[in-house]
């Protein structure tokens, strides 16, 4: 018989038991919880994606990523490995691993340091993305099964976004294999010289791009493989992409050319002083319009300045309209500047013309991008003039050029040069001078190709040569041009 004293124990040791077995129960159900939602977050992000880049350097690409967790609550990611083998072939994707950590496995596109928390149903993310251009900080989310991610460079700029899905598609994702061979017939109908393509160095890029357009899985690695076999070519501006934003694009031109200003104005000239009577005029690039130039030369005549420096390094070039206009402005007499020769130049004749041959061309002598086309497409061939137009700046003039200067610049800054009208400093430019024009393809993607061969009014061909500087100078070309101006 137990006692009260006994009763009111074992009621204790009961309560505790229970108490201990609930403690257990809530314990295990709280690890469950845990494990479940650790599981939830690993599962959220592991595995491929079939995703979406929108890039502002590498255009639009639709790729295929995998996600894998290495940690807690951390992550690596990247595209399909040994895809460098594929393209490249072993020996040279070895050397390119080498010499960028970035491509570990043989993956184009790779995401490190990635971490991940979970944030109600959903999941966050950043990490560095790492590719062939750049890298990148990459910062999203995985909410519903979909994956969405913004694309900013080391210094905070915004250069894309990532968005998608889990893969559910086969790959290869297209018949890259087919779209080579629209590049290929395209190139024949339009490119300016089809003895280009009878070239040894024709030859392997199409041996070359046959073999890897069959191998390739997605539209980065056959971007990729276009660039850089065709970055082997004779020729420049000749690139495949699939762009982004082309409605925008094309309405904001259309604008353009019709009011002289874009509803989506981006600026590209820059005016400021540099002490007394100095200027210095930065133009990013020759995308601007005519009158954009225009306006700012009337500023500088406004200032009177004795000496103008004019910047064009790092300007890829751009249309005739603002280029033309910039020439008009700093010409101190007229000028041929060059001639332009289309296919139907170099289907009826054998050789180039003569210097005093280049006057038979066509003139052409406007500020516009539409009519260059126009003659580019009905004729043999356009002579360009350039012609002095108020204001005229006639004061000391500096052209400073490096290794980015390219395109529209390079006929000018040869041209100012060999007339002695200006003094040009820094680097040789890029010897990228063609006119060129986009075209359309199947599933989105374009092609880049050079429609019209170029020569300077002294006959010399720039595409792949470049312009070398009066004087070369290995540090700051500016704070070299102000010590000159200071003498």
């Amino acid at each position: 018989m137990r006692t009260n004293h006994q009763k009111n124990q074992n009621l204790s040791v009961a309560g505790y038991i229970f108490k201990q077995r609930n403690l257990l129960i809530i314990l295990a159900v709280i690890f469950n919880t845990a494990n479940s939602r650790a599981q939830l977050k690993t599962d959220n992000l592991s595995g491929k994606w079939h995703l979406e880049m929108e890039h502002n350097d590498l255009g639009l690409s639709q790729i295929i990523m995998e996600f894998n967790v290495t940690g807690e609550n951390n992550f690596e990611g990247h595209t399909r490995k040994d895809a460098l083998k594929d393209i490249l072939g072993g020996a040279k994707s070895m050397l390119a691993k080498s010499f960028n950590d970035g491509l570990k496995g043989g993956s184009i596109l790779r995401i490190e340091n990635g971490t991940y928390s979970s944030v109600s149903d959903s999941l966050k993310f950043t990490g560095v993305l790492t590719s062939l251009v750049g890298n990148y900080n990459i910062k999203g989310y995985v909410f519903q099964g979909k994956l969405s991610a913004t694309l900013n460079d080391m210094n905070n700029n915004y250069k894309g976004s990532i968005k998608g899905e889990r893969n559910t598609h086969l790959l290869p994702l297209r018949d890259y294999h087919a779209l080579y061979k629209e590049t290929a017939s395209l190139t024949y109908n339009k490119i300016f010289n089809r003895d280009i393509m009878q070239t040894k160095e024709w030859k392997r890029f199409d041996r070359k791009m046959n073999d890897v357009s069959a191998k390739v899985q997605d539209d980065l690695e056959m971007v990729f493989a276009f660039f850089y076999y065709a970055g082997k070519l004779p020729i420049s501006h000749y690139m495949l992409m699939r762009p982004f934003g082309d409605d925008e694009t094309e309405q904001s031109h259309d604008t353009e050319v019709a009011t002289g200003v874009s509803e989506n104005y981006k600026q590209r000239v820059f005016l400021e002083e540099k002490g007394a009577g100095v200027g210095y005029l930065k133009i990013t690039s020759f995308d601007g319009s005519a009158a954009e130039m225009d306006s700012v030369f009337k500023v500088i005549a406004k200032n009177n300045y004795k000496n103008l420096i004019v910047d064009l390094r790092n300007n890829p070039g751009g249309s005739v309209d603002a280029g033309m206009s910039f020439a008009t402005h700093v010409a101190d007499n007229t000028f041929y500047g060059g001639v332009f020769l289309t296919q139907k130049y170099f289907n009826n004749h054998d050789e180039l013309p003569t210097v005093a041959e280049y006057e038979s061309f066509p003139h052409f002598t406007e500020s516009n991008y539409d009519m260059l086309m126009h003659g580019i497409h009905t004729t043999e061939g356009l002579c360009l003039k350039v012609v002095p137009k108020e204001p005229v700046y006639d004061g000391k003039l500096y052209i400073l050029i490096n290794g980015r200067t390219g395109s529209t610049c390079e006929p000018l800054v040869y041209g100012f040069k060999q007339k002695k009208r200006a003094v040009i400093i820094g680097k040789p430019t890029a010897g990228a001078m063609l006119a060129a024009e986009m075209f359309e393809l199947s599933d989105g993607f374009r092609m880049f190709l050079p429609t019209a061969d170029y020569y300077s009014f002294d006959g010399q061909r720039l595409d792949k040569i470049g312009v070398k500087p009066d004087v070369e100078v290995e540090g700051d070309a500016l704070e070299y041009v102000m010590r000159l101006i200071a003498e």
